[in-house]
């Protein structure tokens, strides 16, 4: 049976995390909010599977960068190389970072539905704590042992000034 879960706190990223995947920018895609899906399905197991200095494969990334804007699906990697075309590297810098972890009914409800909401929770959550966020990027987060889940989970980290 499904509880709907929903955690919301500051946590500390102790080391900077580099994202290395496809963007939205190269890709060809329109840059719009429909065409974040559609990174995931031209990002292939290949592409993440092949990354090098592939860091950890059990963990994928998307980063929504605000003020460009873009957005990039991919994998950490252990440090900067040089990108091939369509691809791009961001570093989520260690430090001090709002955390939301939710889950949904399903794939579609977590991505589709609570994604955006739990978003707007976590914003109103720091301003009720009298937390200032950048608005540089959001940083979603899904770790597969629990994105394949029966009611799959996964978090997002905001960034505090």
């Amino acid at each position: 049976m499904y509880n709907e879960k929903c955690n919301i706190e500051v946590v500390t990223v102790d080391e900077d995390i580099i994202v290395y995947g496809l963007n939205l920018q190269s890709s060809g895609l329109s840059i719009n909010f429909n065409s974040l899906g559609m990174m995931w399905g031209k990002y292939t197991e290949d592409m993440k599977n092949n990354t090098p200095n592939r860091a950890d494969k059990e963990i994928e990334y998307a980063v929504c960068l605000n003020k460009v804007p873009d957005y990039i699906v991919g994998v950490e990697i252990t440090e900067v190389q040089e990108e091939e075309t369509g691809f791009k590297s961001f570093t989520i810098s260690a430090g001090k970072y709002v955390k939301v972890e939710f889950n949904g009914e399903n794939h579609q409800d977590l991505v589709g539905t609570k994604l955006m909401a739990r978003q707007k929770e976590a914003k109103k959550w720091a301003r009720n704590e009298k937390i200032k966020l950048s608005n540089e990027f959001t940083v979603e987060v899904y770790p597969k042992k629990t994105v394949e889940l029966e009611y799959p989970e996964m978090y997002c980290l905001f960034p505090i000034l």
